[in-house]
């Protein structure tokens, strides 16, 4: 590991410090330019932090583009009419027709209602793949671009 700030290779334990409002891995050598930062105790049980984790992944939901066709066939096979629909959702009317015009994108908690009526999909996850980008042999660092000042202590 290298500091963030002299770009030297860090021998022994990395420092965390605040260095005008950023917080940096450095060596022990620049932790002086800043305030070292304490490590917090936290009370919060690990599953949440697994949570937050999962949530945060490369997955998101899109709704499908021809969402209002499929309504409206899915709604015609299963041979209800728009008011039928709306009762079994528990919308109104309009909402039905707004949704198959295509004037109207459903939210989340709508498309989970009419995908459980009408047995169909119209939300799908699309996964990212990113690549790590890969480590090169000369790096810019903080410290070459920064001008470094003493702190007063």
């Amino acid at each position: 590991m290298s500091c963030e700030l002299c770009g030297k290779p860090i021998v022994g334990k990395p420092v965390r410090v605040w260095i005008e409002g950023s917080q940096l891995m450095v060596c022990p050598q620049c932790s002086r330019y800043g305030s070292i930062v304490r490590p917090k105790a936290t009370t919060r049980p690990k599953q949440i932090a697994k949570r937050r984790e999962l949530s945060m992944g490369l997955e998101s939901t899109v709704l499908v583009s021809n969402y209002n066709v499929l309504i409206r066939q899915a709604r015609e096979n299963m041979g209800l009419t728009q008011a039928d629909l709306a009762m079994l959702i528990g919308e109104k009317e309009s909402i039905v027709r707004r949704l198959e015009s295509g004037r109207m994108a459903p939210t989340l908690e709508l498309a989970k209602k009419i995908e459980k009526v009408l047995k169909i999909r119209l939300y799908e996850e699309i996964r990212q793949e990113q690549e790590l980008p890969k480590p090169q042999g000369l790096q810019l660092t903080l410290g070459d671009v920064a001008v470094i000042k003493e702190r007063n202590k």
